[in-house]
C-alpha cells in the first residue's frame, strides 16, 4: 500500500512540476482575440474589451445564444455572449433587418450594445449616456442568423456623469437563432 502512495506522490508532483513548467511568463495581456475553431453553426461572440481579448468559444463550446422576434421595424433581435469569467456582452438591435453599416448610440431609439463584467460592477452599455456609442456592421443577415462586427464605447449606466469606460473593439458575432 506504501509502495502504491509513494508512486501517486511522485505522479502528483511530476505533473505539478510540468503543469508550472508549461506556463509561459510572456503574458502582457495586449494579446489579440486569439484564432480558436468556431462551432459550426452555432452562435459566438468574440472581441477586446479594453486590450483583453474576449471569447464565447471556450474548450471548443460556444457560450452564446441569439433569438429574433417581431417583423420590420419591430424586429428585435439579441445576441449574448458570456466568457470563462462570466462578462457578457450583448448586442440587442431593433429594427435592423437588412445588411449595412449602422451607428448605435442614445440618440437612437432602442438598439444597444453592452459589456457586463461578470464581477458584478457596473454595466458599460451605448444605450443611455452621452459620449457613449459604436458601430455594428452586418454582413449578414436571414431568417435563421445574423452575422458582423461591431465596436463600441460603453459607459456606466447607473453613473452617466462618472468617466467610467469599457471600450470594446475588433467585436465579431454570429447569432444562429433558437426560434
Amino acid at each position: 500500500m506504501k509502495t502504491l502512495q509513494n508512486i501517486t506522490k511522485t505522479l502528483l508532483i511530476a505533473a505539478s512540476f510540468f503543469a508550472v513548467a508549461s506556463c509561459s511568463k510572456d503574458d502582457d495581456n495586449n494579446n489579440p482575440v486569439p484564432v480558436t475553431p468556431v462551432p459550426a453553426n452555432t452562435s459566438f461572440v468574440t472581441a477586446t474589451v479594453d486590450g483583453a481579448a474576449f471569447t464565447s468559444i471556450l474548450f471548443g463550446t460556444s457560450i452564446a445564444s441569439a433569438s429574433r422576434s417581431g417583423s420590420g421595424d419591430m424586429t428585435l433581435i439579441q445576441v449574448l455572449g458570456s466568457n470563462f469569467s462570466a462578462d457578457n456582452i450583448a448586442l440587442n438591435l431593433i429594427g435592423i433587418t437588412t445588411t449595412g453599416t449602422y451607428t448605435i448610440d442614445p440618440s437612437l431609439d432602442g438598439s444597444v450594445m453592452a459589456f457586463t463584467p461578470g464581477s458584478g460592477q457596473a454595466a458599460y452599455s451605448t444605450g443611455e449616456c452621452a459620449g457613449s456609442g459604436g458601430t455594428l456592421v452586418v454582413t449578414a443577415i436571414d431568417n435563421t442568423k445574423i452575422e458582423g462586427t461591431f465596436s463600441f464605447t460603453g459607459k456606466d449606466v447607473d453613473n452617466c456623469e462618472s468617466s467610467a469606460t469599457k471600450t470594446v473593439t475588433n467585436g465579431t458575432f454570429k447569432g444562429v437563432f433558437v426560434n
